[in-house]
């Protein structure tokens, strides 16, 4: 009996032994499984990580220093939209086709004209002429120096504005004799030229506008006091402001 119950003890331990080194096993092999399948997960982050900061610089704005290298006036942006900054371009770039005496005649024309917007490249505003000043510094002052001047020259003008043909039509139907200070219609067209065309609904300013109304129907009616204000002087009512 007792050679039995020593047999039988030994052989439940070796079996309780085997086991634990079974589960010793399995816990090892779930363990490396963790650590391996953690590694993967580690991986696959760095990767993703590093797919991540590709993909950010891919998708940057490639004109994001070349945006802001253009901010020099060049193309409009950044220009200040004021009859100082206007009056300095023009009076630099235009120097041969300038049709201001000085520069505060070019300041007292400027400060009649509608600002608009920087980007503008046509219609009646300071935009529009600091525009085409900025061009004439570079190519072609010819052409732009009289678009950024005050008539516009068809450019810088809006459609429909106040024009010298019909502006003279009207000054030579109604101040005539002594009150004519045209020598012809060929004259008024020719000073009427550089003006600045204004509105329709001008009465008052330097424009072609006002010389129009004044020429019009005030002057049917009282020629000796309103063909003055209609004529190249203005008869101080249609002058700068």
């Amino acid at each position: 009996m007792r050679t039995k119950l020593i047999a039988a003890t030994c052989l439940f331990t070796l079996t309780a032994c085997a086991s634990a080194d079974s589960d010793d096993s399995g816990d090892g092999g779930g363990s490396t499984g963790m650590m391996a399948s953690e590694d993967s997960g580690t991986a696959a982050m760095t990767a993703g990580a590093s797919e991540d900061t590709t993909g950010a610089a891919d998708t940057q704005d490639p004109m994001g220093s070349s945006s802001a290298a253009m901010d020099d006036g060049s193309t409009g942006a950044g220009v200040e939209l004021d009859c100082a900054t206007y009056c300095g371009i023009y009076l630099e770039a235009c120097v041969d086709f300038t049709e201001y005496a000085n520069e505060q005649e070019c300041m007292d024309q400027c400060g009649q004209w509608p600002v608009g917007a920087v980007e503008d490249t046509e219609n009646d505003s300071l935009g529009c002429r600091i525009y085409h000043a900025t061009v004439a510094g570079s190519a072609a002052a010819d052409l732009h120096c009289p678009h950024a001047g005050p008539s516009g020259a068809a450019t810088c003008v809006d459609a429909g504005a106040p024009n010298c043909a019909d502006y003279c039509d009207t000054y030579f139907d109604n101040c005539t004799g002594d009150i004519n200070v045209y020598a012809d219609l060929e004259d008024c067209m020719t000073q009427c030229a550089p003006w600045y065309p204004g509105t329709m609904g001008d009465t008052a300013g330097n424009t072609i506008g006002c010389r129009t109304y004044h020429a019009g129907a005030p002057a049917v009616g009282d020629p000796q006091l309103h063909c003055p204000h209609a004529a190249p002087g203005g008869g101080g009512v249609c002058v700068f402001p």
